[in-house]
């Protein structure tokens, strides 16, 4: 079976190098001839864990190839996977101006029946666009060949995409098509979904479906952040009060790990966006569009918070641990980092930053800051003559530090930990504050 990726962020980057360990020829395509360039010299554009190795063996194989030319790729395909990129438009939109096109190439140069595949998160009603939009390209060519297009969502997560890929917890797919279904299906027998994985739906529940899990997770993540900041004031724990409602089944534990706010490509883009498409249906989705702001004003918390303790940040060095927003990748998209740099800069502080695999990003997200900042090789470069340390994203090697070097090399003790990573256990020696956890607690 020839198989067709066209669009090479990390999704359409992780499901080619997937999918190709099956018995398939893939064909993954791009317009960025920079990224098929650095594709087939073995380097990637985006990070994952794994990825590198795994995109190695598959091209390796013979199965795997990275390409942009587009027409000779469609024309050998049965089943075509649109991953391209959704952005928004200045109303938080959804801008289907990457999609269009290649619908249009769809159309213009397929000789046989296709399977159309929409992986990329589109509104409801995208792929009756896309229909149309092959139709018409079929039309202008006088020829009538038939095809599907299926809505076929992805719920990988980064920093564990290859996993998510290879054994979904979810795989749902839209088409009025059972025979499409039925396709698509055979295809991902080669992973390692099972049966009672699968939701089979309309085109429009399908699309709708994958908005809605995004926007919950950052309902989710805005009421458990605010209920933390409601915990430092009532002298509660929200470290307890998340392990208690986790276990009410009707909550269940995921999502309920307070934080400095939620950020990365999918969640803010598409909670925003779902706010846009209800208003277009004459909807006013006052829920989510409270959660959004929720998440603003708990980024800014996080510089109050540091305020409060410090006083004023004229003249302090503060340490910065993680930029991306979540580890394991190295997406600073609406990462809370940002936000809280700018807030420490702006209030005359000196920063110094070490994040695993964040720091390049952070470069030009951070640019108007540049001459504040000082990128360091680990945490303790990050720490030398620092007032106070903020961690502000969980990635492992920050749990392993050695505190008592840490100290040695800080000029004051403030440790500001806005993960609770050592929330149950806060490391001695340090004038230590969790989120949500109360003063008696600090140490």
């Amino acid at each position: 079976m020839n198989i067709c990726i066209i669009g090479l962020g990390i999704l359409g980057i992780t499901y080619g190098s997937v999918l190709s360990d099956s018995d398939v020829n893939i064909s993954c395509i791009d317009t960025d001839e920079e990224t098929i360039d650095m594709l087939n010299e073995g380097e990637l554009p985006v990070y994952e864990p794994g990825l590198k190795a795994l995109v190695s063996t598959s091209v390796s194989t013979g199965r795997l190839c990275f390409s942009s030319n587009i027409r000779n790729a469609i024309k050998k395909s049965e089943i075509i996977f649109i991953t391209c990129e959704v952005p928004t438009d200045d109303h938080d939109f959804p801008d289907l101006r990457f999609m269009k096109p290649i619908a249009q190439s769809i159309g213009s140069h397929m000789e046989s029946y296709v399977t159309v595949v929409i992986k990329s998160t589109v509104p409801p009603g995208t792929c009756q666009i896309i229909q149309q939009t092959i139709k018409k390209a079929l039309d202008d060519r006088e020829v009538e060949i038939p095809f599907d297009v299926i809505s076929n969502p992805d719920f990988a997560r980064k920093g564990s995409m290859i996993k998510d890929c290879l054994v979904p917890d979810m795989v749902v797919i839209g088409s009025d098509s059972l025979e499409a279904v039925e396709r698509l299906k055979r295809l991902y027998d080669t992973l390692h979904v099972r049966e009672e994985n699968y939701v089979i739906t309309d085109p429009q529940s399908a699309e709708m479906i994958k908005y809605g899990v995004n926007a919950f997770l950052a309902t989710k993540l805005s009421f458990i952040n605010e209920l933390a900041l409601l915990c430092e004031n009532a002298n509660a724990n929200i470290i307890d009060v998340s392990n208690g409602m986790g276990r009410d089944e009707r909550i269940g534990p995921g999502f309920l790990e307070a934080g400095p706010g939620y950020g990365g490509s999918d969640l803010p883009k598409d909670s925003k966006a779902l706010v846009e498409i209800a208003r277009a249906y004459g909807e006013d989705f006052m829920v989510l569009k409270g959660a959004i702001l929720a998440n603003e004003k708990q980024k800014n918390k996080m510089v109050e918070k540091i305020k409060r303790v410090l006083g004023n940040l004229e003249g302090k060095t503060i340490g910065v641990l993680g930029l991306s927003y979540k580890p394991e990748t190295t997406d600073m998209r609406e990462a809370p980092s940002i936000n809280i740099i700018k807030g420490l800069v702006t209030g005359g502080a000196k920063i110094r930053i070490y994040c695993p695999e964040g720091s390049q990003e952070a470069k030009w997200r951070l640019h108007n800051e540049k001459d504040e900042i000082t990128y360091c090789h680990d945490v303790y470069d990050a720490a030398e003559k620092a007032d106070a340390l903020v961690l502000i994203t969980s990635w492992r090697e920050f749990k392993g530090m050695d505190h008592e070097r840490v100290l040695s090399v800080m000029k004051d003790r403030f440790f500001f930990d806005f993960r609770n990573l050592f929330g149950e256990d806060p490391p001695k020696g340090f004038v230590y504050s969790g989120l949500g956890i109360p003063e008696k607690e600090i140490k």
